[in-house]
């Protein structure tokens, strides 16, 4: 576990708004080749999965999601804690009991997800899981599936969502 104090910096950027650095001496301890990812734990209050990044001069950030800026109530430029440990989770995030369930329910479905990136895989698992709801999360993870096996796992997040909103639409009508 390494700890250290950082700023929120605001990125130019239409992939993302803000980020911290990480002091270069910290970041080697956690980049191992291609594995960058790492649990980080925000003023003691707010954990969350990331990977370390370049900066495109040398350096190293984490980018941090407006989501996050609000629950610490941070403003750019202000300090703010990090704890952080080398993520040894097998996708690099959580994935929900409800999404390992309909994976391990559908054999054809959990080759294709297995066989798509890393990043890819966390996609659809921040995609399925990123609701409070045990039910929405089955009918996300269900409908995610179906589209992995029609699509032979070449995913259309476009196509993904107009199915998402029609399984959604059916619930809403099947419950009047």
């Amino acid at each position: 576990m390494e700890c250290f104090i950082t700023v929120l910096d605001r990125a130019d950027s239409d992939l993302y708004h803000y980020f911290f650095r990480v002091p270069e001496n910290i970041a080697e301890k956690f980049i191992d080749k291609e594995d960058r990812r790492v649990v980080c734990v925000a003023n003691g209050q707010l954990k969350f999965h990331s990977a370390i990044l370049s900066d495109g001069a040398g350096g190293k950030v984490i980018t941090f999601n407006q989501s996050r800026v609000k629950k610490l109530g941070l403003l750019t430029g202000e300090e703010f804690q990090i704890e952080m440990e080398k993520d040894n989770s097998n996708y690099g995030m959580p994935i929900s009991e409800e999404l390992l369930e309909v994976l391990d329910q559908d054999h054809l479905a959990n080759k294709l997800f297995h066989n798509l990136t890393r990043g890819r895989q966390r996609t659809l698992i921040y995609w399925s899981d990123n609701v409070k709801s045990s039910e929405i999360k089955i009918r996300r993870a269900l409908v995610m599936t179906n589209h992995l096996v029609v699509s032979e796992g070449d995913i259309d997040f476009k196509q993904l969502n107009v199915e998402m909103k029609e399984a959604n639409q059916f619930a809403k009508l099947s419950k009047n």
